[in-house]
């Protein structure tokens, strides 16, 4: 075989590899995006917390609710005393209508505080419910898009298979000392073990190769690097 059906072999490998890499590098792109969206964490999270101020803010209101009912029992019994004749005493009397007066104070401040309170619930209710309806939205959004992926994902795993098997079948005719002469190089080239010659060029680095560096790629019975980059330079004849 001569050195440039060799570099040609090398070429079409490297082709294979960067395929391979390509689709490898996408399907752990697709497996962390199949991770659940930080977006949706966030959104989940906020509607917690809004549940939970909701929950503490009912449970404020329903205390300020009992407390005003109890102030109106408490009203209306000493009420039905003040007016059903039964204290006879001047002082007593006096006594009970300050604590009327004092409850009737007591009774509006409460009254005041727990329409603050159902204000505060309606907002938090409002607040939790558009927290609600934002999760499910991102929710619903990626699921339809984690399902598509979860698709791309058998395609791509499928792809590169295919593409392992024709790799391995590949390699079954090169020799092994190239073989391995290759794979180091692409270890420590980025990748690119092979460079192409191009309008005179190392198709990598773009260094303008002189007259005798062509000759010698074009003729020479060992495989050439370009003296910039180290990659073996491959000149296609077609």
């Amino acid at each position: 075989m001569s050195t440039t059906s060799i570099a040609a072999t090398l070429y079409q490998l490297q082709t294979l590899d960067l395929e391979l890499e390509r689709l490898i590098a996408e399907q752990q792109a697709l497996t962390r995006s199949l991770q659940e969206d930080a977006a949706i964490k966030k959104i989940r999270s906020e509607h917690q917390v809004a549940q939970q101020q909701l929950q503490a803010g009912l449970q404020a209101q329903k205390e300020a609710e009992w407390t005003l009912e109890e102030l109106g029992r408490r009203l209306r019994a000493l009420e039905q005393r003040l007016y059903s004749g039964s204290i006879t005493n001047a002082k007593e009397l006096n006594a009970v209508q300050q604590e009327v007066q004092h409850l009737r104070a007591q009774q509006s401040r409460q009254e005041e505080m727990v329409l603050e309170m159902i204000d505060t619930t309606d907002t938090l209710q409002e607040t939790a419910q558009q927290k609600a309806v934002a999760w499910q939205r991102a929710e619903d959004a990626w699921k339809q898009d984690h399902a598509a992926q979860v698709q791309r994902q058998g395609q791509l795993e499928s792809k590169r298979q295919e593409l392992q098997q024709r790799r391995d079948q590949f390699i079954v005719g090169i020799d092994g000392e190239l073989l391995k002469r290759y794979e180091a190089l692409k270890r420590t080239k980025q990748g690119r073990a092979i460079s192409r010659v191009e309008q005179n060029s190392c198709q990598w680095c773009r260094v303008i190769l002189t007259p005798s560096e062509l000759q010698r790629v074009r003729v020479s019975s060992e495989l050439q690097a370009c003296s910039n980059c180290g990659r073996i330079l491959y000149f296609d004849r077609a």
